[in-house]
């Protein structure tokens, strides 16, 4: 930020500062005028500054080394002459142009290069891209920013937008962006900053608050004093932004003022045991205050929690912390390191890794040495403090599928103690913070040596990286060991404080029998044997094809895992926590005395609002005892009923009950299928080409059809271009991408009923039997249509999943599935078994998003052709374990690769919405799918028809977004549930028109509400009359309605629940909006525009809800 001939000139850097902190921005213009005092310069951030200045002028060297033409603007001039010179360079059509000077309006920038391309523009038949340098290894949102802010200032010159922006990183890997993937979001921050500096009162109400962006400001020191000054509540250890507004408006305004609060008192909207822990917490750091004294206090923990969680201790326990760099591409744990015995007369060991290779062998080495010391020692456990060490370890053994039956035994008999757990549960200490560093006051002196701090450590290792000498090692080395050794000590101090009424933690005898692990040894030999068959004499052009499918081998074990995991860590878990997932049913109260029926004691329990993934039928078992409940024989969502039927003998179940799902699924008939293919690919015997051409992302193997050609000629019928097209496959694949409304459930059926007319064996699979059941549905219809009969087999779990269809029947047995009949249709578990395999002509796969490829390998082996019908922009189903490479990959994704939508000659698009009004379709087009979506002529009938009495936001078509002011909104906003209620009712009072011109009026099957979080969707159920339509978005998929409301709910950035990726996924809001066949309107707070972005893709994520907004409010 600076002036120049008394206008203010702005930068990247400033809406960086902006993005991170309005009170830094605020303080930026205020040093414009004034002499604030600034931070001490950072010796690590000008020795990296001076590297990266040595690393752009090393990709200048080597463009011209390639015979690029460079033109050098000079950095001498002042602006206005090197804008020129910029400006006279672009116009003349030079190759490159290094350091080009870029100014419109009150933003400048010195873009490192401009690259000429061949997209025409207002310059000629050429335009400019940005590229940058930067010697991060990594791309990070600030460089996006910085790229983003160069891409607007050369479209002002050229009249267009650049195709892509590109930055060569400090390990000389090329990272390329596309711009209209954040211009909205840079373009409404640039809005709001211009707005803010614009606006005095504005920019004199900012706050010092603690944030992100402290770490990297330039008045860090500025605000810490003074919060120290105003006894700021960011000073009380463990206290939320959330709850220090809630104590603001309560009149709670200091440290000190709360730690007198009335016991007696309340806050209003916050939990009186939260209350009274932030208040003991807050009258022990100001007991403390002008005094050497470090002080803690004993709480009360729930059996099992806190001091209840340390094992008796063993002379030679293990203590473990590891080192990462996050700044290394998709991170590096490069250290681990573990004290041995006491704390000081034990030993240190260290394993390092310093790239991927050496990172999975430091975690062998690691594993090996603790499998060897607890097979000595079997009363010895492994202490660390925070979650971040197992966390860690469960996930690199995944990715590097190495030692996981290791890591699977340590869990199992719960080796890993967490020091910090205890700590939290157990005590309150004195200190503003609860790291490591500060616990340390009560038991160890002052560290000493360079690196003191996990931050340090990453710089530290960054400059080793940079320039590699072993003094920096040795520090980092030292800081590790001296982590170890306090977490040691912090063990034995928590001994000697612990209550002598404390019982110990005492595992149950797990122990897997002589059976159990000599099944596991065997399964690793195949694996290792099935991957030296697969890997070894390889070419390089071959081998990563290879590695896929020796990554897939193991792929259902992985993936198997975290359910597992998540079955004993939800034990831990509060009952509000359960009520929130999703996975469970919590705070079930018995009803009455269980009812006898023969056998059976029937249980009728009630339960607070929630949503659930368990169905009638389902088998759940207690959360806290992982014991099988009975079968769910009725489970009622709206009254909150559930009725449990249990073996007699097994006796009754107890008054209060929190329930989970059932352990995973069998997946040995996947696994083998896997291990078949992989075989036929060891021996090249291409018995399966249609899975291998998925895996090698090869084109479709079409007869008749030139390479590159267009699956669709102009002028043809979709339906009719698939069928030519699926006709044509020879072992093949196929994939038809079918955005919302488009009709893939009747393309595909009506390709179905052809190829069967033909002759051909059809599967249908998918992850589900609802998705199943209504592609069956759609293919009897069309059969019927066309007075085409035939015979089909559904195989189904129970009567709950059952077809129930006229041609096609349901069966509940394998062995009653005749390989024989004309359709089968099933799960991957029927698809996979050995006896079908190769037997089926053409397998169809709905909703192929949601199938990862181990599950396509498995069911893929039944079919000589593949044909994918799905879309990878609409809701996926992630996979739940970490895989090595590209293994965890869905089918859609692993094949296009991040494409938003598939290229003419590798699938078939529905490019035409029998659903949208052009008006919701186009945005749902340019925002998704690169404008190649489009809406039926006859959708432009669709209409509201508003009366003067109509709600302010209803327009007759189109997407509207109504900005709702909230603060402190998490999963609750009844602010946006009232405004809802509004529209909804005033909906009723209103009339429609339909594509075929009929009109009526507004019913409420007629309108669907959307909401992100299952306590939303219950607070607006609560507002609305009985039979409104209001779930999450995963409940309305595949739905319509006239109008499409979506609550987002939550008010900012700092009150997200879960992830970012969550609330703003572009998959999500793609569904919701497009259930609207009139209009769709998005009810959010605008501090949501405004989230902070902690990487790129988090600003691509939020810059969908920007241009949400952009032509929502436009309209």
């Amino acid at each position: 930020m600076r002036r120049f001939n008394d206008d203010l000139l702005l930068s990247s850097g400033d809406l960086t500062t902006f993005l991170g902190c309005r009170h830094a921005s605020a303080l930026d213009y205020r040093a414009l005028d004034e002499n604030l005092e600034t931070a001490a310069p950072d010796a690590t951030l000008e020795f990296l500054q001076q590297k990266g200045i040595a690393h752009e002028q090393a990709y200048l060297a080597k463009l011209k080394n390639e015979g690029r033409l460079v033109a050098i603007i000079s950095d001498h001039a002042k602006l206005p002459e090197r804008v020129q010179m910029t400006l006279e360079a672009m116009r003349r059509g030079d190759e490159v142009i290094y350091q080009a000077a870029l100014h419109d309006g009150c933003w400048h920038g010195f873009a490192d290069f401009l690259e000429r391309s061949p997209v025409p523009s207002a310059l000629g038949g050429w335009s400019y891209d940005v590229a940058d340098t930067k010697l991060s290894t990594s791309m990070s949102a600030k460089y996006a920013v910085q790229l983003s802010i160069y891409s607007n200032l050369i479209a002002a010159v050229q009249g267009r937008a650049p195709t892509r922006m590109s930055i060569c990183l400090g390990n000389g890997n090329i990272e390329t962006l596309r711009p209209g993937d954040y211009v909205h979001y840079i373009g409404h921050a640039q809005r709001r900053l211009e707005a803010f500096l614009a606006d005095n009162a504005d920019r004199g109400a900012t706050l010092a608050e603690p944030c992100a962006h402290c770490g990297m400001c330039q008045w860090r020191d500025r605000c810490k004093a003074e919060w120290v000054a105003t006894d700021h509540l960011s000073l009380v250890a463990n206290i939320r932004s959330t709850q220090r507004e809630k104590l603001l408006v309560a009149g709670v305004n200091t440290v000190t003022e709360l730690a007198e609060f009335p016991d007696d008192q309340c806050v209003p909207g916050m939990n009186p045991d939260i209350l009274r822990r932030l208040r003991a917490q807050a009258r022990l750091q100001v007991a403390v205050r002008g005094n050497d004294q470090h002080l803690y206090e004993l709480l009360p923990a729930p059996a099992g929690r806190g001091f209840a969680r340390m094992p008796r201790p063993a002379e030679v326990d293990l203590f473990f912390d590891m080192e990462g760099d996050p700044l290394y591409p998709g991170g590096l744990e490069y250290l681990f390191g573990v004290h041995v015995g006491h704390p000081e007369t034990g030993k240190f060991l260290a394993f390092w890794g310093h790239d991927r290779a050496g990172e999975k062998k430091a975690l062998e080495d690691f594993l090996d040495f603790v499998t060897e010391h607890l097979a000595q020692h079997p009363d010895a456990h492994i202490y660390h403090y925070n979650h971040y060490e197992i966390t860690a370890v469960r996930r690199l053994a995944m990715a590097h599928a190495t030692r996981e039956a290791v890591v699977d035994d340590l869990l199992r008999h719960q080796k890993f103690v967490d020091l910090l757990k205890v700590v939290r549960e157990g005590l309150l200490v004195s200190e503003p913070r609860y790291s490591l560093k500060n616990i340390e006051h009560f038991y160890m002196g002052k560290r000493d040596g360079d690196v003191a701090t996990a931050a340090d450590s990453i710089v530290a290792y960054e400059k080793w990286r940079a320039t590699p000498d072993q003094q920096t090692l040795d520090d980092i080395e030292h800081y590790n060991a001296i982590d170890c050794r306090s977490t040691a000590l912090l063990r034995d101090w928590l001994l000697s404080i612990r209550p002598a009424e404390t019982t110990w933690f005492d595992p149950a005898d797990v122990a897997p029998d002589e059976e159990t692990l000599a099944r596991q040894a065997e399964a690793e030999t195949e694996r290792l044997a099935i991957e030296a068959r697969l890997l070894t004499d390889v070419s390089e052009v071959e081998r990563p094809f290879r590695q896929l499918v020796a990554d897939l081998v193991e792929f259902h074990r992985r993936e198997a895992k975290p359910g597992w995991w998540a079955l004993f860590d939800r034990q831990d878990r509060e009952e509000n926590e359960l009520i929130d997932d999703t996975e469970c049913l919590g705070g079930l109260r018995l009803q009455d005395e269980p009812v006898k029926e023969k056998q059976s004691l029937v249980h009728t329990y009630h339960f607070p609002p929630q949503e659930t993934k368990l169905r009638k039928g389902g088998k759940p078992l207690a959360v806290d005892t992982l014991e099988r409940v009975g079968t769910v024989e009725r489970l009622d969502m709206d009254r909150g009923v559930l009725v449990l039927k249990r073996a007699v003998r097994k006796g009754p179940l107890p008054q209060t009950l929190n329930i989970g799902p059932e352990s995973p699924i069998a997946n040995k008939v996947l696994r083998g299928a896997i291990r078949r293919f992989a075989d036929s690919v060891a021996d090249g015997s291409g018995k399966f080409l249609a899975v291998e051409r998925i895996l090698r992302r090869a084109p479709p193997y079409l007869t008749d059809y030139a390479p590159g050609q267009p699956l669709v000629v102009e002028g043809q019928g979709l339906v009719d271009a698939a069928i030519t097209a699926v006709g044509a496959m020879d072992n093949s694949h196929l994939f038809i991408q079918g955005p919302p409304g488009t009709g893939k459930t009747y393309t595909s059926s009506h390709v179905i009923v052809e190829m069967m007319r033909r002759g051909k064996t059809i599967g249908v699979a998918s992850n589900s039997h609802k998705a199943i059941n209504n592609l069956l549905a759609g293919i009897e219809k069309a059969a019927k249509e066309r007075g085409f009969i035939f015979s089909g087999i559904k195989k189904s779990t129970d009567e709950e999943n059952a077809f129930g269809g006229s041609m096609i029947r349901d069966v509940y047995d394998n062995a009653e599935v005749l390989t024989g009949t004309q359709l089968i249709a099933g799960t991957a578990w029927m698809f996979a078994r050995e006896e079908f395999e190769q037997t089926i002509d053409y397998l169809f796969i709905d909703e192929a998003g949601q199938v990862a490829l181990g599950h396509l390998v498995a069911m893929g082996t039944a079919a000589r052709n593949i044909v994918l019908v799905g879309d990878q922009q609409q809701l996926g189903q992630p996979v739940q374990g970490v895989h090595p490479g590209e293994s965890g990959a869905n089918a859609l994704d692993h094949l296009l690769q991040g494409a938003a939508t598939v290229p003419p000659d590798r699938g078939i698009f529905l490019d035409v919405s029998w659903r949208m009004h052009p008006a919701v379709c186009r945005w749902i087009s340019d925002a998704i799918y690169e404008g190649r979506l489009h809406s039926h002529p006859s959708t432009a009938q669709q209409a509201l028809l508003l009366d003067n009495s109509a709600h302010a936001v209803l327009a007759s078509a189109g997407l509207r977004f109504l900005p709702i002011d909230h603060v402190g909104r998490s999963q609750r906003c009844p602010e946006e549930a009232e405004t809802i209620k509004a529209i909804w009712h005033n909906l009723l009072g209103q009339r429609w028109r339909d594509r075929h011109g009929v009109e009526r009026s507004i019913t409420p099957e007629d309108v669907l509400v959307v909401a992100p979080y299952n306590v939303q969707v219950n607070t607006i159920r609560d507002a609305l009359p009985d039979g409104a339509r209001v779930g999450t978005v995963d409940k309305f998929q595949g739905q319509e309605a006239v109008v499409a409301i979506v609550s987002m709910t939550t008010s900012s950035g700092d009150d997200l629940p879960r992830d970012i990726e969550f609330l703003f996924s572009r998959n999500r809001l793609n569904v919701a909006v497009s259930r609207a066949q009139c209009l769709a309107i998005v009810v959010a707070s605008p501090r949501l525009l405004e989230v902070t972005c902690g990487s790129v893709r988090d600003m691509r994520l939020v810059d969908t809800l920007c241009h949400a907004y952009q032509w929502g409010i436009g309209q």
